[in-house]
């Protein structure tokens, strides 16, 4: 997925897609992480719970690549959290977006992450106040 530069728009669009598949990523980790834990990290699992492990490791990596192929990168799936790389007054940055958001509201530098996001303000906003002017007061004298 190199420079796979998309819009607001075509990242809202690919929502749809991309959160089942963040849910269900998140969902097999999770039962990857109940049947490890009784397990030390260093400790290789016993064979009965190698069948059980296999096949979510199989569909977890399948289901990372799909979110990939989707056009995102994948951040924290603990919280959910992905970016879609796009262009901004010329440099790259990151649309970011976290489960449970509605809309993709926010972006990032790409040198940067999650705690240096920034709200997307509204174009139109801008320009309004761009466009607004002061009164002048007239000098009585």
């Amino acid at each position: 997925m190199e420079n796979d530069y998309v819009t607001l728009e075509e990242a809202e669009a690919r929502l749809a897609q991309v959160r089942p598949l963040l849910e269900n990523a998140r969902r097999i980790k999770r039962e990857i992480e109940c049947i490890a834990a009784g397990y030390g990290y260093d400790t290789v699992l016993i064979n009965e719970d190698k069948e059980r492990i296999a096949p979510l490791v199989t569909k977890f990596a399948e289901t990372l690549d799909d979110l990939e192929a989707s056009g995102c990168y994948v951040k924290d799936l603990d919280i959910g959290l992905i970016d879609f790389l796009s262009s901004f007054e010329g440099r790259d940055i990151f649309l970011c977006w976290k489960l449970g958001e509605a809309h993709i509201c926010h972006w990032h530098e790409i040198d940067e992450g999650f705690a240096s996001r920034q709200e997307i303000l509204d174009m139109d906003q801008i320009f309004l106040e761009i466009d607004f002017e002061t009164p002048m007061v007239e000098n009585e004298n």
